[in-house]
């Protein structure tokens, strides 16, 4: 079975070492349009999407579709223009979008604003900011070697990379998948970190509309459940992967 795994903003597919080396199936995780070895792809929608169809055809079936923070809105887009694709979905601090015109608007500008500091003050400067971000800071729990590897990646991004992957593929420029949820009939596990209430009320909700959803809220975590609490997290990816099988 293999599983195609989608990372967050400033990450990379390497973030996805400690799952693919315990968790059930064959991973492929790329690096997605304005990261790591993607990092002069055009970040757009439609140009993500088109990336990532071709990358999946590399890959045989049956598959299922793992995404964090970023990648979630990457694979919910993906799945829901292509659901017949997939066997199941498992987005790990999801959001479908941003419904009200005018947040949409403003999440544009201030995602223009932050793509310009990238741009005017540089990679490292631009990290240790992000990384004093609240929804960040829980990532210092995640076990040093992880982390260490993570940041050291993190650094290698461009600039012009992460500033295009803002404008062009930021929360305010996807579309509003809410409407769309409730036509995903394949299994969906909905994955937040208990000390992450947006999101975890986000998960919530998602799930009352998807057919076929489940929400799990995974102990003394953030905004990165998976790394900052791998053994919780494990197993409810386990669980989740076992059915396709």
């Amino acid at each position: 079975m293999n599983v195609i795994a989608l990372h967050g903003f400033t990450g990379c597919g390497a973030d996805f070492a400690p799952l693919a080396e315990t968790c059930v199936g064959k991973w492929n995780c790329p690096d997605l349009p304005g990261h790591g070895k993607a990092s002069n792809i055009d970040c757009s929608v439609e140009s993500t999407l088109s990336y990532l169809r071709s990358y999946c055809q590399k890959h045989s079936t049956p598959r299922v579709l793992v995404g964090y923070s970023m990648g979630a809105r990457a694979a919910l887009n993906l799945i829901i223009q292509d659901s017949n694709h997939w066997r199941g979905l498992i987005v790990l601090s999801p959001n479908p979008g941003i419904e009200d015109p005018m947040s949409k608007e403003a999440r544009i500008v201030s995602d223009a604003h932050l793509a310009e500091r990238i741009e005017s003050h540089g990679i490292e400067a631009f990290m240790n900011d992000w990384q004093s971000l609240p929804i960040i800071q829980s990532q210092q729990n995640i076990r040093k070697s992880w982390l260490q590897n993570m940041n050291e990646n993190r650094l290698r991004h461009t600039a012009n990379g992460l500033s295009n992957s803002l404008r062009n593929f930021g929360q305010g420029v996807c579309p509003n998948l809410w409407p769309q949820l409730g036509n995903l009939q394949l299994p969906v596990l909905c994955i937040t970190g208990e000390n992450d209430t947006k999101y975890c009320q986000i998960s919530q909700r998602m799930c009352a509309i998807l057919p076929n959803g489940r929400h799990e809220i995974i102990d003394d975590a953030g905004h990165m459940p998976h790394l900052e609490n791998p053994e919780q997290s494990f197993s409810a990816i386990d669980q989740f992967l076992t059915q396709f099988a």
